[in-house]
């Protein structure tokens, strides 16, 4: 916890303008707490607007579960899916489960672009899918093992967060 208080007060000491890295100092403040989590989004916003595929991420994680500011799903939707547009993985799996019950194909579209990425959750998600015949996706048990068994392997070499 001092260690935690000590990055915060180092974080909020420096001056915005000269951060290296918007998105990083943006996320400390996301994680200290309810004070300084609208200061949190107006960085990501900032830096997501530069094009920062990372702080759309986070700034649509913030929309989505209300941190910092009222929760807002449209928002967190479109913020989300911007970071999903630059590459961001767990993104991906995020806007295919939020599109899951309105349009199914723009879900299918982005879980498989979040398992052409090797991300571990969204291999599980579509083996289950496929296990199941959920989703649009044709029933089979073969690709199924195939995307759990792929699944067990990306868990082994997880990507660092954004």
């Amino acid at each position: 916890m001092m260690l935690a208080n000590l990055l915060l007060a180092a974080v909020l000491a420096a001056p915005l303008a000269s951060a290296p890295d918007a998105t990083a100092r943006a996320k400390v403040l996301m994680r200290a707490g309810d004070a300084t989590q609208p200061q949190a989004r107006v960085l990501f916003e900032q830096d997501a607007r530069q094009g920062s595929g990372a702080a759309a991420y986070y700034l649509g994680l913030m929309f989505k579960n209300g941190m910092g500011g009222p929760q807002d799903g449209a928002a967190a939707l479109r913020w989300l899916e911007l970071a999903a547009q630059r590459g961001v993985a767990p993104a991906m799996f995020i806007v295919a489960n939020m599109l899951a019950d309105t349009d199914e194909a723009r879900a299918r579209l982005w879980l498989d672009a979040a398992c052409d990425l090797e991300y571990p959750e969204a291999l599980q998600q579509k083996s289950a899918a496929l296990a199941e015949g959920l989703m649009g996706y044709a029933h089979s048990e073969e690709q199924s093992f195939l995307y759990l068994k792929m699944a067990t392997h990306a868990m082994g070499h997880r990507a660092a967060e954004p």
